[in-house]
């Protein structure tokens, strides 16, 4: 049976066994901006947000745009080093915490030698048994104020302050998935440009008034954030998950009747690597827009999601310093299949050179972007202005790749992962997608390592095999054998448990090239 809460009138948000009513939230929304604004938080001033998925969140996030401050959420898997990283770079004014992540803040308050306020926020019973996390973290450390007393204090919301929403994106972080976390700092949007980018993305995304979304990324991640912020305002019942769990994300679709969710191709990946009767034990036909990003989708992955989701599955392309820059249907992949799309709203893809020299369609090169007619300048905080490159108006977030003669957009890997072994470029991306071509492969990252002759680099990979499957390093092998050139067939190759994705889904190679010696 549906729950009940999917045909509700009034829109609720949901976590877990929690439910509370939008309006509700709207109003605790109001009252926590009315304290932030009591505390003295001016437009502009960033506040930083660690906090694991929860209502909460999005009450936070709401709060913080209202008074017209820049939110700056933080990993919940970071520790104090790299929180200390953020809280200085982008002078935190305040930051709100969940319990459990209070003393790594204190920690890194510390290494950083900042003293903002730090405003504590309980975890329920609830939470913490869905995010299977241990119920000591419920017990408050009586260190701070907490977000419940901040509320209380203030019996009326925070009115209407004209331009605040404009105020409160103005910084960003880049995931720090390649280097340290960027702060990309926009220009102040104007009211044309905020309702551009809301009408291009809410009907890409299949928000709607009364529709049904499911939160199953980390809010700390952008387009968690933004895509459920932006359903909040629109009105759109709102289903969170605490954490990722595959079935567990089938189980809501089913009983909530969802309609619209984001995920990152591990969680397709993970997905299809549920047994076939789990798998069909749920309805999933209530899905309009099953939107995936963030990584490159292997080939099989994607053709397997087509085939179980149809039309629903729908991918974007883009980045922190320009938004979403192309789109594709599952419709339009099957004729281009591999492509990530082309650009839409006047954003631009051209693959050139490094020297900027354009490249013929078929050929691999960088990958330099152009934001949509809308999308706001930027800078990078405390680094001077933004990336200046040699393509006039384009920019580079190091993505290599290249177009076909209908201008929709391949990635090959990044830049920095090209491996070159004996003068050869080889590109990870292709060795990958041939090795999720195995029925029993579930996840894989292929990169360089030192060769001990004199290649250069030699290509390795780690793979994860699907629960349950045969896999060896011989079948992995045997069925590269007749896709690829001997080259390009990884020389060191491991079965492993996992891989260090963030929860984006991208991948952390330098952790991995760490572990061979040079």
């Amino acid at each position: 049976m549906n729950d009940a809460s999917a045909g509700s009138t009034i829109p609720t948000i949901s976590c877990g066994t929690r439910t509370r009513d939008q309006p509700e939230s709207h109003r605790r929304a109001g009252r926590l901006a009315a304290a932030l604004a009591a505390a003295e938080v001016a437009r502009g001033d960033r506040i930083a947000v660690m906090l694991r998925n929860d209502i909460e969140f999005l009450e936070v996030s709401l709060a913080i745009a209202t008074c017209g401050a820049n939110p700056v959420p933080i990993n919940t898997r970071w520790q104090a080093r790299e929180v200390a990283h953020v809280l200085a770079d982008s002078g935190a004014r305040l930051i709100i915490a969940h319990t459990e992540f209070v003393t790594i803040i204190e920690d890194s308050l510390a290494e950083a030698g900042v003293d903002p306020q730090v405003v504590e926020v309980a975890m329920p019973a609830e939470l913490l048994d869905e995010a299977g996390l241990d119920r000591a973290h419920a017990e408050l450390t009586h260190r701070h104020p907490t977000l419940e007393e901040w509320i209380r204090a203030q019996p009326d919301p925070l009115g209407h302050l004209d331009g605040a929403i404009a105020d409160s994106m103005g910084l960003i972080y880049t995931s720090g998935t390649t280097g340290t976390p960027k702060g990309v700092l926009r220009e102040r949007m104007t009211p044309h440009q905020l309702l551009s980018i809301a009408g291009g993305t809410a009907p890409r995304m299949g928000l709607a008034p009364g529709g049904q979304m499911l939160v199953a990324g980390p809010m700390y991640h952008t387009s968690p954030n933004a895509i459920a912020v932006l359903a909040l305002r629109m009105g759109t019942n709102i289903t969170i998950m605490p954490r990722w769990h595959a079935e567990r994300f089938l189980q809501l679709v089913d009983r909530r009747r969802i309609t619209q969710a984001k995920v990152v191709p591990t969680m397709l990946s993970r997905l299809l690597s549920l047994p076939a009767e789990v798998r069909h034990r749920y309805d999933v036909s209530s899905l309009t827009h099953l939107i995936h990003s963030a990584a490159p989708c292997p080939p099989a992955v994607k053709r397997a999601a087509i085939d179980w989701f149809g039309d629903a599955l729908i991918e974007f392309y883009g980045c922190t310093e320009a938004g979403t820059i192309t789109w594709i249907t599952a419709a339009e992949w099957l004729e281009h299949p591999g492509s990530v799309g082309r650009g839409v709203d006047g954003s631009g893809v051209v693959v050139a050179t490094e020297d900027g020299n354009p490249l013929p369609a078929g050929e691999i090169g960088q990958v330099f972007v152009r934001g949509a007619d809308y999308w706001p300048s930027f800078t990078y905080l405390n680094r001077g202005d933004a990336l200046t490159g040699p393509v006039p108006d384009y920019l580079t977030v190091g993505d290599t790749g290249y177009l076909d003669n209908d201008g929709y957009l391949y990635l090959t890997g990044r830049s920095s992962e090209i491996i070159i072994s004996g003068g050869v470029n080889i590109y990870p991306a292709e060795i990958e997608a041939a090795i999720m071509t195995n029925d029993d492969v579930e996840d894989v990252a292929v990169f360089g390592i030192p060769h001990t002759g004199d290649l250069g680099e030699a290509v390795a990979a780690h793979v994860v095999a699907r629960p349950g499957g045969a896999l060896s390093e011989e079948s992995v092998r045997a069925g590269l054998a007749g896709q690829l050139a001997d080259y390009k067939i990884p020389t060191t190759l491991r079965i492993v448990t996992s891989l260090p994705r963030d929860d984006s889904g991208k991948i952390y190679k330098r952790q991995l090239q760490q572990t061979y010696p040079a």
